[in-house]
C-alpha cells in the first residue's frame, strides 16, 4: 500500500475531522479558551470528544479529580480499540508503535479495520494513517480557533457535529458488518444509560451497563458476538 493510497483511504477522515474539529475549535474559543491552548490540545491531548468534554470541564471549574474521571469514562472505549488491534501493534516497531497507540482514535481504529487484512509495512500504513488523522484534526481546531476569535457570534449548538459524526461511523461500520446482535447490545446499553441512570451520569450508565451485560452473556455462554 503506497503512501498516496494511503492518504486517499483516509480522505472521508479528513472531511469529517475538517467539520468537527472546527466546530470544536469555535466551541473552545467563543468560551475564552486562547487558540493556542486548543493547538496545545490537538497535539498532546487529541480526542474529539474528549476536548469538547474538557472545554465544559474548564468553563465550569472542574478539578483536577473531575476531569480525570471524566476523561476516562469518555475514553474508555479505546482499550478495546487497542485491544482488539494488539496482534498488529506488537509487530509495529518503535517509536512508532507508542505514538501510533497515542494516536488511535474511533474514526482511525474504523479506518483500518475497514482495509480487512492489511499486507505490506504495517508500522508505515498504522503510522502514516494515524499521523494524518491527527494532522486533519490539528488544522481544522486550530482554524476554528483563530475564526471564533476573529468573529464574533454566537456558536450555540456546535457541539452537535460530535453526536452526528458519531452517529454517521456507526452507520458505516454497521452497514460494513450488519450484526444485529452487537447493534442490539448497543441500543440496550444507550437506553439502560438514559433511563436508569440520572442524566449527568449517563456515560457511566451506559459503559457500566454495558460491562456487565458483556460479563453476563460470557459467563452464560449465551451470547457471541
Amino acid at each position: 500500500m503506497s503512501n498516496f493510497e494511503i492518504f486517499k483511504s483516509s480522505l472521508p477522515v479528513m472531511f469529517g475531522y475538517g467539520a468537527l474539529g472546527f466546530a470544536v475549535g469555535l466551541y473552545a474559543s467563543s468560551s475564552g479558551i486562547a487558540p493556542v491552548w486548543v493547538a496545545l490540545a490537538s497535539l498532546i491531548v487529541y480526542a474529539g470528544s474528549g476536548q469538547f468534554l474538557l472545554v465544559a470541564l474548564i468553563v465550569g471549574n472542574a478539578t483536577l479529580i473531575e476531569v480525570f474521571v471524566a476523561s476516562f469514562l469518555l475514553n474508555f472505549r479505546h482499550i478495546f480499540y487497542t485491544l482488539s488491534l494488539l496482534p498488529e501493534i506488537r509487530l509495529l516497531k518503535a517509536p512508532w508503535r507508542y505514538y501510533f497507540m497515542f494516536a488511535l482514535t474511533d474514526e482511525t481504529f474504523a479506518l483500518l479495520r475497514s482495509k480487512g487484512q492489511i499486507t505490506g509495512d504495517k508500522t508505515r500504513i498504522f503510522a502514516l494513517t494515524a499521523f494524518l488523522n491527527q494532522f486533519y484534526w490539528f488544522i481544522a481546531t486550530v482554524a476554528g480557533a483563530i475564526t471564533a476569535s476573529e468573529l464574533r457570534f454566537s456558536y450555540a449548538g456546535v457541539e452537535f457535529s460530535l453526536v452526528a459524526l458519531f452517529a454517521v461511523l456507526g452507520f458505516e461500520i454497521f452497514r460494513q458488518n450488519p450484526n444485529a446482535k452487537i447493534l442490539a447490545f448497543a441500543f440496550i446499553c444507550a437506553f439502560v444509560g438514559l433511563f436508569v441512570f440520572p442524566a449527568k451520569y449517563y456515560l457511566f450508565g451506559t459503559i457500566m451497563s454495558a460491562l456487565i451485560l458483556l460479563l453476563a452473556f460470557k459467563k452464560e455462554r449465551k451470547w457471541s458476538f
